[in-house]
């Protein structure tokens, strides 16, 4: 059962990152093109 939950515990860590991971790297390219917009 413990190792049951600590692989669910490390699965949803691993998702938990990748999708942190892809929102930080949208937010950066969000912002960079807000600011090449401003620039205008």
């Amino acid at each position: 059962m413990s190792e049951f939950d600590l692989n669910s515990f490390a699965m949803w860590g691993l998702i938990t990152g990748i999708v942190m991971l892809v929102t930080g790297l949208s937010y950066r390219r969000y912002l960079k093109k807000n600011k090449s917009v401003l620039k205008y």
